[in-house]
């Protein structure tokens, strides 16, 4: 049933910033746990998927690409972004061999971290039908907070079509104030899909808004045989809130970036370099 797509064909820690497929073999010989993180257990799939957004809704021709993954096993699925992933492996890595602060180490973390696009990490528990949402807002403060599950009101569609060899089938929805077509897999029977999509009959291989602001479309699958955890971060600087909260600041930090910055007064910016920055668009996944 589960196929790995050619295109999986890098190793997953090459540091080739211009790598735009995926291999996920690497981090299964990862044991060690050194990055402040509760594993909660191990993935029997593991899915990647490019993400195409525009950044500015009133330049929608404007795009950029990351790329992000999808975890799956009995009791929990993650998604985030899959070079955060491999941020986080590396570090492992690095503690491991205990060189985690030698120079080229650090550039190599560094050149990671600039890759990073999407800035949520989504566990789901399956048996509570809760997400646990830890995400930065703006800032490097990272924030977290429960939410349930949304429940899909998904309407399938006549259409099919072919991506990376599997035939799917279309299905449209609404979520968080954009809609949705999603493209979804029976002959992969799993009711999972990027972001929060979830509740159709088969892998959502492909989901696109309305407006074309956000994109996500299968780059690989493979089922997992080795070491790959699912798990949350659990340092002690995570701030616990609720969902209202985060959306606020971040918000706020779009709209006066420079005041987001020098807020807790740990940073100290000249008038005139402040005079020179400008609100950011903001283009969020979710609109309410």
């Amino acid at each position: 049933m589960f196929r790995i797509l050619i295109s999986i064909v890098f190793t997953l820690f090459s540091l080739t910033i211009a790598a735009q497929t995926i291999n996920t073999t690497a981090i299964q010989s990862l044991k060690t746990d050194s990055i402040h993180k509760k594993i909660v257990g191990n993935a029997d799939y593991l899915v990647v998927y490019d993400y195409f957004f525009t950044p500015d809704a009133e330049f929608s021709f404007q795009k950029r690409k990351g790329q992000t993954f999808l975890q799956v096993s009995n009791n929990f699925n993650r998604f985030g972004d899959y070079n955060q992933l491999r941020y986080d492996s590396l570090m492992d890595t690095s503690f491991k061999k205990g060189n985690q602060k030698d120079p080229k180490e650090v550039v190599q973390r560094i050149n990671l971290l600039r890759l990073v696009r999407f800035n949520e990490s989504i566990l789901f528990n399956k048996q509570t039908k809760k997400l646990t949402i830890q995400r930065t807002a703006g800032s490097t403060t990272k924030y977290q907070y429960v939410e349930d599950c949304p429940q899909l009101d998904w309407k399938l569609l006549d259409g099919d079509t072919i991506i990376s060899d599997y035939q799917c089938f279309k299905a449209s929805t609404r979520l968080f104030g954009r809609d949705y077509i999603a493209w979804y897999c029976p002959e992969i029977s799993m009711p999972y899909g990027p972001y929060k999509f979830n509740g159709l009959p088969g892998l959502v291989l492909r989901v696109t808004d309305s407006l074309g602001h956000h994109d996500f479309v299968l780059n690989g699958i493979k089922t997992v045989n080795g070491y790959n955890p699912i798990y949350y971060w659990n340092r002690k600087d995570i701030v616990k809130t609720r969902r209202e909260t985060v959306r606020k600041i971040y918000k706020n930090s779009c709209d006066d970036p420079m005041e987001a910055l020098v807020s807790d007064g740990s940073v100290i910016i000249d008038d005139n370099v402040r005079a020179k920055i400008k609100a950011h668009p903001y283009n969020p996944i979710e609109l309410e």
